[in-house]
């Protein structure tokens, strides 16, 4: 391919992500159409991320998971022992992750918590690799060091995805671990060391920034401190929480026991406590950075106006999405074998009791299904970092 094509196909690349068109988004027919006539069945999932530990080794003050908190704030010691020790094993999960790959499943994500904490992580990315799946890594970048980075890089996983709130000291503060910036950058160095050494070019390099008031002033920055390390893309989120009035609707319309789980999205307001001008200024910055830089960057959603980037945090009605296709697509696996769908508290099955085939299309998942259908989206969902694109928008919610 020419330089001329090539220039052409990152053209054509950045126009799509520029309007969440993503290579998912062009497979929309195989979730789509379930939804369209499946009265809550689905098709064979896209994708699954699957939570190995709730633990972490910090305590970011926009999580809404409690391990982190209390491993932070050191207490409540023997109930985080009880949690680690009621983690699926390394058998236990390299048998789901089997059993996902006989499904069809394409793309896993492996997560946390901060999958690193498992001292078989490395065994379960072998496991993955003997599989088609597709395989992103998410991790707050502490334990990439030069071996263990070396060790991950062998083992060929798709893609890494680190998670970065702002410069430095900012995401110090916010990531409440001092050190933890120039840990990842660290990291982020490790792994495209090991990359030239093993002479691959795998796994790829994502950035998360997740936007909050916290950073809302500083978060183009970020593009600063990694222009030179060679990452591949750069996403910018807005933020997920919901209110305690919409838990409590959502818990009355859906027609299912209620299962709690470890997190609480009933964010602090301070950090919704957003300056439309600031965010949009700041969104600006990061365009120019970005152009200037030669990086792909995104924001999820892609929000353009400072009033839609207020109402984003202070309005608790606002989504930029309507309509939710999510339960037909993909689905979450907790650290304790549980299957739901999403953050609303529902289970639809364990993975200790019944397989992955089994659960996914079982009464209860069909019954969520239709239910969700039938109203669109659940109050709580209206935060939802899953309602980031554009292309559900487009996509027509008949029947």
């Amino acid at each position: 391919m020419t330089n001329d094509e090539n220039s052409v196909l990152d053209d054509m690349k950045g126009w799509l992500r520029d309007h969440g068109i993503t290579k998912s988004n062009l497979k929309s027919y195989k979730y789509y159409l379930p939804y369209l006539l499946g009265n809550g069945r689905a098709g064979t999932p896209q994708s699954v991320t699957f939570e190995l530990t709730l633990r972490c080794n910090l305590s970011c003050q926009m999580c809404p998971l409690d391990l982190p908190r209390m491993m932070h704030d050191k207490t409540d010691t023997e109930f985080v022992k009880s949690r680690q020790q009621a983690e699926l094993s390394t058998e236990e999960v390299k048998r789901v992750i089997s059993d996902i790959a006989e499904m069809g499943v394409a793309d896993m994500t492996i997560t946390g918590g901060e999958v690193f904490l498992r001292k078989d992580v490395f065994e379960i990315v072998e496991h993955i690799g003997t599989t088609p799946i597709h395989l992103c890594i998410n991790t707050n970048g502490w334990f990439l060091r030069p071996d263990e980075a070396r060790r991950l890089v062998s083992l060929k996983p798709h893609a890494l995805s680190i998670s970065i709130d702002g410069p430095d000291d900012l995401h110090d503060e916010i990531r409440r671990g001092k050190g933890s910036f120039r840990r990842l950058l660290d990291g982020i160095k490790n792994v495209q060391d090991a990359k030239r050494e093993l002479g691959v070019k795998r796994p790829k390099i994502g950035i998360t920034v997740t936007i909050s008031a916290l950073n809302q002033h500083r978060y183009s920055e970020v593009l600063d401190w990694l222009k030179d390390t060679g990452v591949d893309t750069v996403d910018f989120d807005y933020m997920f929480y919901t209110t305690p009035e919409h838990n409590a609707e959502t818990e009355k319309l859906v027609p299912l026991p209620v299962h709690h789980k470890e997190e609480d999205q009933d964010l602090p307001m301070y950090l919704r406590q957003v300056d439309g001008n600031v965010l949009y200024e700041e969104s600006q910055k990061a365009i120019r950075k970005a152009e200037e830089y030669g990086m792909s960057i995104g924001f999820g959603p892609p929000l353009e106006t400072p009033e839609q980037m207020e109402r984003r945090f202070l309005d608790d009605e606002y989504a930029f999405v309507e309509k939710c296709f999510y339960p037909w697509k993909t689905f979450r696996i907790s650290p304790y074998g549980d299957v739901y769908s999403c953050s609303i508290d529902v289970a639809f099955g364990n993975v200790r009791d019944k397989s992955v085939k089994e659960i996914w299309n079982n009464d209860a998942y069909q019954t969520f299904r239709r239910a969700l259908k039938k109203r669109r989206l659940f109050p709580k969902c209206a935060k939802c970092c899953a309602l980031n694109n554009d292309f559900w928008r487009w996509l027509p919610a008949i029947g």
